[in-house]
């Protein structure tokens, strides 16, 4: 007998054909030393190993309303392919190319990755969740000319391999229902206002038709009969015991309600996924940022406003009660008056700080206490 033809020993590479389709991949993304880490098999949970130390192939998926673009590197090529955004041919992509030894990286694209992001999570897969500001960033670090959906998709996977990026953790069900909810009522919201501008011009009409004035009102009566339904949505549940004395906690705060809290905990919970408050108010826009280069270039300092505009504007008339009723806030806001501030910036100030003390009693597990001082630190 001879030798075995050196195509039928080990995993075979993927033709141009399955690689389009996604069979694969069958070798890790490292250039060097691809001959000697061994093979992975899509049925076992091995990974590739090289002097001990556990790897994977970031595969980036940029996402669209009709299909998913991929790459990931095997052996310094790009392989590439496409797939409809359903979540059968997700998760059957999903069983070709198996997920142990693979972490997976797309951009928080809102509703169009929510098929993915929910197969991904169902089948224990490691993936990332980016913001889209990374992946331009990171675009622009690689001086790339070209803006094409594969482009995206390998820029996604070299992010996952340069950055240490941050593995997404399924949202709890009711977390996610209740984030919902407070997102189809900002948006309800909107249109109350706009029914009601237009049913404030019809009153201005000479002898307007009763028909349309019929139908604003109609319309107007349920979207704000929907509001109200689904302001009863962002009340945890009885059994919901943590997230209703997350609750009590935060209206505990002299000047944030019961509403604004129950907005906080239905985004955020209980605040775990933050690691401090600077990272909460950089999420929520109420950081600082400055814009200057050398004597020349000095932009006026302002707050980032990223994040939720909705959000900012419940803490605004939070700190209009908690710069008369907050003690901490009041020092803070009358401290900044006398220094010869902007009214509007000592509010912005007095929204910072109240940001932080909802950080504060949310992660410490106790309510506010307006004569809590934070022990000095000594340096030694």
């Amino acid at each position: 007998m001879g030798n075995k033809p050196a195509a039928d020993v080990g995993p075979r590479s993927p033709s141009s054909l399955e690689t389009e389709q996604f069979i694969g991949p069958q070798s890790p993304r490292y250039d060097a030393g691809c001959q000697v880490m061994s093979h992975f098999d899509i049925f076992s949970s091995q990974t590739y190993t090289i002097m001990g130390a556990i790897n994977h192939i970031y595969v980036g998926i940029d996402v669209s309303k009709e299909e998913l673009v991929t790459a990931y590197r095997d052996c310094g090529k790009w392989q590439k392919g496409k797939l409809p955004n359903d979540s059968a041919a997700i998760a059957d992509w999903l069983w070709t190319v198996g997920a142990p030894g693979k972490h997976f990286v797309l951009e928080a694209t809102g509703p169009y990755s929510e098929r993915l992001v929910h197969e991904l999570g169902r089948i224990g897969a490691v993936f990332s969740l980016v913001n889209p500001q990374q992946s331009r960033a990171m675009s622009r670090v690689l001086l790339k000319t070209n803006k094409t959906d594969d482009q995206d998709a390998q820029t996604l996977s070299l992010l996952g391999e340069k950055l240490d990026i941050k593995t997404f953790a399924m949202p709890d069900p009711m977390h996610k229902k209740r984030k919902e909810a407070f997102s189809a009522i900002a948006s309800l919201q909107k249109q109350e206002q706009q029914l009601r501008n237009q049913l404030h011009a019809f009153g201005y009409r000479v002898e307007p038709n009763p028909v349309a004035v019929k139908a604003l009102q109609e319309v107007l009566a349920a979207v704000q009969h929907g509001i109200a339904e689904l302001e009863k949505e962002l009340t945890p549940d009885q059994d919901a015991e943590d997230a209703r004395r997350c609750v009590e906690r935060i209206s505990s705060i002299r000047g944030v309600g019961k509403a604004t809290a129950e907005v906080f905990v239905a985004l955020f919970g209980d605040l775990r996924d933050f690691g401090s408050a600077k990272q909460l108010a950089k999420f929520v826009g109420l950081a600082p940022r400055e814009f200057s280069s050398g004597k020349s270039v000095r932009a006026r300092a302002c707050i980032t406003k990223k994040g939720n505009s909705k959000l900012r504007a419940l803490l605004f008339n939070c700190a209009r009660s908690a710069m008369r009723y907050n003690q901490k806030c009041k020092e803070l806001y009358d401290r900044l008056i006398a220094k010869g501030k902007n009214g509007k910036v000592a509010l912005t100030a007095v929204m910072h700080k109240l940001l932080r003390q909802i950080f504060g009693v949310a992660r410490s597990g106790m309510n506010f206490d307006s004569n809590f001082q934070k022990p000095i630190q000594k340096v030694v």
